[in-house]
């Protein structure tokens, strides 16, 4: 089981079981990633977290499929229809060109009323995958992010 912070709602833990993507409400303790729970058009929880023996992993996971992010390649784009489309690619293309292993379209999150002060900050925390798809952009980040979450941290 692996511990860790739902994304969407402060203050709620959750231990994760790997290899089945099953949830089971957790108390506090150290969390060693985010997870957040599905919504409208989404069919199954979609985790970020860090674990492993000594250095770790740090792995993605939705449902019961997960990625090593040191071996796949993680983007989220704006779709023309208004709508938002997460993918993870891995290397096994024909011709050693990239694969999408896994794509995901789902509806923008509503940002509510005209607030002119949303910005990028407001949108990384309304968008569990934009999120996700920012901190696995540069080596740097994910290094970072694996850190963290090896070395665990209480639930906002």
């Amino acid at each position: 089981m692996t511990r860790l912070a739902d994304y969407d709602r402060h203050g709620r833990v959750w231990d994760l079981a790997p290899a089945t993507g099953l949830l089971s409400p957790a108390p506090g303790g150290p969390c060693h990633g985010f997870v957040h729970l599905p919504g409208h058009d989404e069919h199954a929880a979609a985790a970020l977290y860090a674990a492993g023996p000594e250095a770790g992993t740090l792995w993605l996971q939705y449902g019961a499929r997960r990625w090593d992010c040191a071996t796949v390649t993680v983007r989220q784009a704006d779709l023309p229809s208004g709508g938002r489309r997460f993918t993870v690619e891995g290397s096994g293309g024909s011709g050693g060109g990239p694969e999408y292993e896994f794509e995901l379209p789902y509806p923008a999150p509503d940002t509510g009323p005209f607030d002119p002060a949303y910005d990028w900050v407001d949108a990384l925390a309304d968008d569990f995958f934009l999120w996700a798809a920012d901190r696995l952009a540069t080596d740097e980040s994910r290094r970072t992010l694996l850190n963290h979450f090896l070395a665990g941290f209480p639930a906002p």
